[in-house]
């Protein structure tokens, strides 16, 4: 996936932002803001990794397509088909048969291993990597499979480490793909202050299913909680009624809207769609809370180039 980068010099957070518009604000809004921002980061370093994988297997797609594992490979949920792929790193595949009692191969099973070494592998979108992601793939049943994806990945030094378990099948009667995932994701900065998510993602490839649009178009939803080194969590929640959808040619979602709850009572809403924009530049970010909470606020957050 391609860098994302932002500043936002007011909060002073890793993620940067660059805040474009806002309200009269208060230390508690302002904290929740953070928060959200952390958990909008760690969601998309969750997404970058799965990208990751998506694209070095669509570049192994004859290991996965075949009788006894068919994985519809050319559909990965964020595949941007070849925009992660490093130079650098090396990929590793066993696959092992499963046999019937009359000998009759049935399904398989795939370890597939992304090394990018132990030095720091540059990728095309500046970002130096090392360490591993090692998936196994479960042959499920025709055209569908499980993947777990163990990670332990530095990222510009800073420590990528979870698990991913994803599942794929088809759904209704045009039988899109359709994808659940469930990803328990740490990262740890280099002073060891960390934050923490664990999503429950559902898929589904609503345009570029029959494989001639080269753009897909996925809608998602789901929910997560989020958790840091200095004790805060919240919630972190995708509207069912308005679903994140995500653009193969975007690098990041394109329309949906996100709500964040904090267990102080406070409630941060973030919205992607911005009128007139097929890729958004950034996203609307407000809070508000209860009658405790004054000087709710609203910013829109700019993606830097």
């Amino acid at each position: 996936m391609k860098k994302i980068k932002f500043i936002f010099a007011a909060l002073a957070l890793i993620a940067g932002i660059a805040v474009i518009s806002c309200t009269k604000e208060n230390t508690q809004s302002s904290q929740a803001i953070a928060t959200a921002t952390d958990a909008i980061q760690i969601d998309y370093a969750a997404s970058e990794i799965t990208g990751i994988i998506d694209d070095y297997e669509t570049l192994n797609a004859s290991t996965f397509v075949s009788p006894v594992l068919k994985a519809g490979v050319a559909d990965g949920p964020m595949s941007t088909m070849g925009m992660s792929i490093d130079n650098c790193a090396t990929v590793s595949l066993v696959r092992t048969p499963v046999l019937t009692d009359a000998g009759i191969v049935k399904g398989a099973t795939i370890t597939f291993k992304i090394d990018f070494g132990t030095t720091g592998c540059l990728g095309k979108d500046g970002k130096a990597r090392r360490g591993t992601i090692i998936s196994t793939y479960t042959w499920v049943k025709e055209g569908g499979w499980s993947r777990e994806s163990a990670i332990d990945l530095y990222v510009s030094d800073i420590h990528h480490v979870g698990t991913q378990t994803s599942t794929f099948g088809v759904i209704g009667v045009n039988k899109h793909a359709y994808y659940t995932e469930k990803t328990t994701l740490k990262v740890i900065a280099k002073d060891l202050t960390w934050k923490q998510s664990v999503s429950e993602r559902q898929r589904e490839l609503t345009e570029g299913n029959g494989g001639v649009n080269p753009i897909k178009i996925f809608k998602i939803t789901g929910n997560s909680t989020f958790s840091n080194s200095a004790g805060e969590t919240s919630t972190y929640s995708i509207s069912a009624t308005d679903p994140l959808i995500k653009r193969s040619d975007c690098k990041t979602f394109t329309s949906g809207t996100v709500t964040n709850v904090k267990n102080a009572g406070v409630t941060t809403t973030i919205n992607y769609t911005v009128a007139g924009q097929t890729c958004p530049d950034g996203f609307t970010i407000k809070t508000t809370g209860d009658k405790n909470v004054k000087n709710n606020m609203m910013r829109f957050i700019k993606f830097l180039k």
